[in-house]
């Protein structure tokens, strides 16, 4: 039984600037994958530029967080002002790589499964916000790639990894489990999402809207739900299993409802404004993986 036998504020230490990193790509694929032309969508071949002036990013002004700060916000060549989103998303992902550690027992599956969530949420979060588009590119991947996380579990069921924990005591999780498990600040377990849950969840997510979808087309002759967001649930049904994703629908509605109605109420937007409905998705997913189960308990304790 293998041990990280690391104190887990020095795995985030260690993990923070690779955070950082991820986060710059993540700008590169913010960008680049809402872009029309093929050429202009190439995250591998296609060096850093400015989008302003085209030129070249030097290495030296590409340090996430520090470049944007000694250049105070500006494209060194044209004078471009970079957005405050290119520190903020790299900030965010420094973060989200270094407090995954405490949340998910590291070098587990379901630590890498929860990082690569996280990552991908806050990819499409960005591109749906500034350009209402969640990307095909990363989506289908995404798919298969939940479906792909439940098959460890099978070929190793009860594979045992030790990590240390605050206080000095050692916790005991299963390697290849594809469920939250105990982590020096997580102790409540979660269902595992077999392969039947996550084609369960894949089918009844992409399902589930474009039947709303429909309805609301024969009912006032316009798309209600763009084909991202059946694309969004549908991964998100195969990595967490239906019932965690029909939860995260209800949420996104509600954070959709709770922006959508005061604007329509304030006469600043109209019934086929479009809203990004991806960035509630985003931000409905942690909460309803982490305390879906509580919120529902409490919900069936309130009506009796």
């Amino acid at each position: 039984m293998p041990t990280f036998d690391f104190p887990t504020w020095f795995l985030s230490a260690i993990l923070a600037p690779f955070g950082l990193v991820f986060g710059s790509f993540a700008n590169v694929l913010i960008h680049r994958l809402p872009q029309e032309a093929e050429a202009d969508r190439d995250v591998v071949r296609r060096p850093s530029h400015c989008p302003s002036c085209k030129a070249r990013i030097r290495p030296w002004h590409n340090i996430p967080l520090v470049s944007w700060l000694w250049l105070r916000g500006r494209c060194a060549s044209c004078g471009w002002r970079i957005p405050v989103r290119y520190p903020l998303v790299e900030f965010l992902a420094g973060a989200l790589l270094a407090g995954s550690v405490w949340v998910f027992p590291f070098g587990t599956l379901i630590w890498a499964k929860g990082v690569v969530c996280g990552y991908a949420l806050l990819v499409l979060f960005f591109t749906d916000f500034t350009e209402f588009i969640l990307p095909d590119a990363l989506q289908f991947p995404l798919m298969a790639l939940g479906v792909l996380f439940t098959i460890p579990q099978m070929l190793w069921p009860l594979h045992l990894t030790s990590i240390w924990a605050p206080g000095l005591t050692i916790l005991s999780v299963d390697t290849f489990g594809n469920a939250l498990q105990a982590a020096p600040c997580w102790s409540t377990l979660g269902p595992r999402v077999t392969w039947q849950d996550s084609l369960l969840g894949l089918a009844i997510g992409y399902g589930v809207p474009w039947g709303l979808n429909l309805l609301y087309r024969l009912i006032r002759k316009t798309d209600g739900i763009g084909m991202g967001d059946f694309k969004m649930l549908a991964w998100l049904g195969a990595f967490w299993g239906w019932a965690p994703m029909l939860g995260i629908l209800f949420g996104g509605a509600l954070l959709g409802s709770a922006v959508g109605l005061p604007l329509l109420l304030l006469r600043k937007a109209k019934a086929q404004t479009m809203l990004p409905f991806g960035c509630g998705l985003a931000l409905a997913t942690p909460v309803v993986v982490f305390y879906g189960p509580a919120l529902w308990r409490a919900y069936l304790g309130m009506i009796g």
